[in-house]
Parts: C-alpha cells; sequence; structure tokens
C-alpha cells in the first residue's frame, strides 16, 4: 500500500475514490498512483520486499507456501520432507516460487 500525500496538508476528504485524512490517504492501485503523481500529490511507494528462499523458510512457512501454491504435502511434517515435496512439484528449482 502507498500512501499518497496531498499538496494540501489540511485536506480531509475523498479524492478520486481515496480517503484523506489531514493530507494522507492509501492505495494500492497502480493508476490511480500515477493519476496522484500527475496532479502534484507525492506517493510514497511501498519498498519491495524481497521473497525469503524456501530453504530459509521455517516448517508453518512452507506449509503455507504450499497451500498459496495448490502444493499437497501428502504427509510430509519434516522441514526436509516438505522442502523436497515443494522443490519437486516446483520443477525442482530451488529459488522457483520466490
Amino acid at each position: 500500500m502507498a500512501k499518497v500525500y496531498a499538496p494540501n496538508k489540511q485536506y480531509t476528504g475523498v479524492s478520486a475514490g481515496v480517503t484523506f485524512i489531514n493530507g494522507i490517504g492509501e492505495t494500492s492501485d497502480p493508476h490511480l498512483l500515477e493519476w496522484f503523481r500527475e496532479h502534484g500529490y507525492t506517493v510514497e511507494d511501498e519498498p519491495l520486499v524481497e521473497p525469503k528462499p524456501l530453504e530459509k523458510m521455517t516448517v508453518a512457512e512452507l506449509k503455507e507456501y504450499a497451500e498459496q501454491h495448490g502444493i499437497n504435502l501428502g504427509d510430509s511434517t519434516k522441514k526436509d520432507d516438505i522442502l523436497a515435496v515443494i522443490l519437486a512439484a516446483k520443477g525442482g528449482d530451488k529459488d522457483a516460487g520466490n
């Protein structure tokens, strides 16, 4: 979510469908962000977060990853086993899906 700063720091209301309070609004819509930039607003984009490598994920994170990617872990409960199933599902590439 990016923060959008109105030229009027006291502005409270709705502009282009985004609610502003004391000159600050938030949106993740890329078209609106571009519109705000073109109309003199300051846009503070959220920093990009590098995805965590599969090998550094915890068992819980690996299970969540598998669920989000539709990977059936079967009876796997140990980290190495879960990682092996995920890697096999992704074609063996350790960085696949990151």
